[in-house]
């Protein structure tokens, strides 16, 4: 199964008792890295053989195996797409709680950002991490590592080192990382009998906040679609991440190395994005309305931002500064449907936490809408008409509104019993009031 694995064994052998040797890590400057710095490599027994196969990066090898490892510093004068990496190392992520949703606030120097590279899309037992990438912020820039084996004997000494990494950082950064990267790499660590880290209520994960923020917007919030509509930044001659793990089974087989530099750089870009990705996000969430770019061509957009910060802002009970972004939606909104959701949002928020009549005037400009065919304002009208003025006749003309619109619709029949309900208790107070007033 493992091409040469004596002569692995062999050099593996020797290599462990060679003498203690120090390196530098090989640095990779890309386009718009920035400036770049030599650093000396971990403080363990390694040496650097030149071979096509490192991939530009540097092989460790330890008693317990080898593998490679490549080092990429992101200057603090860096860009990815139209975003400025530099406000990222002395962001304050000090009120962040609400939205991250951790347990603790924490600095940039906190963070580690991984993305994983693997034999399979699907996960379990029988899927290996070839290639794990690691980010984080030093006072130099955006360290971005990546941990390769190019055969399965070097999976131990890889993980063994990525985890020593890991140990280094309080606040796990991934995207879809809680469904895929992270399972998978525990599951490894546990095959080979290393313990894993628990990130349980320290694991931000960007494709959760980015669906609360663009779901409305994008038809995909993959990290690419994120990248090329959110962040400016298109990537070319990437690698599809559908075609990797293929790529990879034909290296093994091949030994050939230029897809492998695709999936390399592929795996940089994941990382370098989501650095990008979490401080656009936290801009946002400090003053969504003055991040608006005021691009006509983007309105769409920002309007689609607001209305997905509002509704977060909103479930974490910070009603004024959601109340702002709802109306800002409104006003900026350049289709109906947009204005709609929005004014909606805004009623129910009213009603919920100021009462049903502070609501009334947007259920009342929802229902004029021209060429409405919207249910809920009148069903809200009737409510308020029937349980808090008392004025039966209003209820009685909205419940008979949205009758109609129930049938013309062809609405569920649960809903369009429940209005006829509504409509006969209506009759029957009205005749009691005729009565009383006799």
């Amino acid at each position: 199964m493992i091409p040469n694995l004596k002569g692995k064994l062999k050099n593996l052998s020797s290599s462990s008792l060679s003498s203690k040797e120090s390196n530098t890590i090989l640095e990779n400057p890309t386009l718009d890295c920035g400036t770049v710095k030599e650093e000396s490599s971990e403080d363990i027994q390694n040496r650097t053989i030149e071979n096509p196969n490192n991939f530009g990066g540097q092989l460790i090898t330890s008693p317990d195996g080898s593998f490679v490892k490549k080092r990429i510093l992101y200057g603090t004068d860096a860009f990815y797409g139209s975003t400025s990496l530099a406000k990222l190392f002395a962001w304050d992520f000090s009120n962040s709680q609400w939205w991250t949703r951790l347990d603790q606030d924490f600095n940039p120097k906190d963070i580690v950002f991984l993305d994983t590279e693997t034999t399979g899309l699907s996960g379990g037992s029988g899927t290996y991490a070839f290639l794990v990438g690691l980010g984080y912020i030093t006072d130099e820039g955006l360290v971005v590592e990546q941990y390769l084996m190019r055969d399965f004997d070097e999976e131990y000494p890889m993980l063994q080192s990525v985890i020593d990494t890991l140990k280094n950082y309080q606040v796990l950064v991934t995207f879809n990382g809680k469904s895929f990267d992270w399972p998978l790499m525990e599951s490894r660590l546990i095959y080979s009998r290393l313990k894993p880290l628990h990130w349980e209520n320290t694991h931000l994960d960007l494709l959760h906040i980015s669906r609360r923020i663009w779901a409305n917007y994008l038809e995909s919030c993959s990290l690419s679609s994120i990248e090329e509509n959110i962040l400016g930044n298109v990537r070319h001659n990437d690698i599809p991440g559908s075609m990797i793990p293929k790529a990879y089974w034909d290296y093994l087989d091949t030994r050939e190395a230029d897809e492998m530099e695709r999936i390399i750089k592929h795996n940089e870009l994941d990382i370098v994005a989501m650095a990008a990705l979490l401080l656009h996000i936290s801009k946002l969430f400090l003053d969504p309305i003055a991040i608006a770019s005021g691009d006509t061509s983007q309105l769409i957009r920002d309007a689609s931002q607001l209305l997905g910060i509002a509704r977060e802002l909103e479930r974490n009970d910070r009603i004024m500064e959601a109340a702002e972004c709802y109306e800002a939606c409104i006003r900026s909104a350049p289709n109906r449907s947009l204005k709609i959701e929005a004014k909606k949002r805004i009623a129910y928020m009213k009603k919920r936490h100021e009462g049903p009549g502070e609501a009334m005037d947007l259920w009342l400009d929802l229902a004029d809408e021209q060429g409405s065919m919207l249910l809920f304002p009148f069903i809200e009208m009737a409510k308020y008409f029937e349980h808090k003025s008392k004025d039966f006749q209003n209820a009685l003309d909205c419940t008979d509104k949205a009758i109609q619109m129930t049938k013309m619709r062809s609405t569920s029949s649960n809903l369009l019993e429940d209005l006829l309900k509504r409509r006969r208790r209506l009759i029957r107070k009205l005749g009691r009031g005729n009565k009383q007033w006799g």
